[in-house]
Order: structure tokens, then sequence, then C-alpha cells
């Protein structure tokens, strides 16, 4: 009850490269080992690679979260699970095992040099 009060803060999850469901899952598992609490969590939906519809595909997912971190501290968090489950240093939008963003944060508007909500969250249709 007191949990709907809260302001929900939003999380996307998408992986083209690998295992995708299971790079999820893997994130998913790392998100809670950093006490982020998943509350819910959304169908997967598999979309066209962007701005290149010729790399593969990628499976998505969208979490209703929980946790006590500011928005930046929640992006390193973010950055160190991406990192941690093979995510390497690539050209801009290149494949990758596992991308995490943070979709909405308790319906901030920018804060600390990140675009919140995410600037390109209505093109995503899985959003």
């Amino acid at each position: 009850m007191l949990e709907n009060l809260v302001k929900p803060i939003y999380l996307g999850i998408g992986s083209n490269k690998g295992d995708k469901k299971k790079n999820i899952e893997k994130a998913k598992v790392k998100l809670i080992d950093n006490n982020i609490k998943i509350l819910k969590t959304s169908n997967y939906y598999e979309s066209l690679s962007w701005p290149n519809p010729k790399n593969p595909k990628f499976l998505n997912i969208v979490l209703k979260v929980n946790v006590n971190l500011k928005p930046l501290e929640l992006l390193k968090k973010c950055k160190e699970i991406e990192k941690n489950l093979g995510r390497k240093k690539s050209p801009k939008n290149s494949p990758r095992e596992c991308d995490i963003d943070i979709i909405d944060f308790k319906k901030v508007n920018k804060s600390d040099g990140i675009s919140l909500p995410h600037t390109r969250m209505h093109e995503r249709n899985f959003v």
C-alpha cells in the first residue's frame, strides 16, 4: 500500500548478442544482488536494432524497481552490471550482451547530467 505512494523507477534491459534471454535474466539477478528491488517485470519484446536494423534484433523488458540510490548512483550501478555481464567498449549502438537504461526515475526531469526521463523512450515500442 505505501509502496503505491512512492513514485516509480523504470529500467529497460535489452540484449542483442549471445543468449539474449539468459543475459536479461542474469542482469535481473545482478540488480537484485545490488539491492535494487524488482516490483514488476514486463513481458519480453523483440525489437529491431536502432539505428542499424541490419544488426541482430533486441530482446527487451521493462522493470519497475525500487532503490535507495540517486539517479547518477543507479546509472553507475547499471553500467557496472553491464560490464560484469560482458559489455565491452565498442562503437555506439553496436550489438551488446546487456544494455540497461533508466527509462524514468520518479518523474524527475534531468538530474546530475542524466537526461530523465529517457530522451528516446517514446520511440521504443517496448516502453
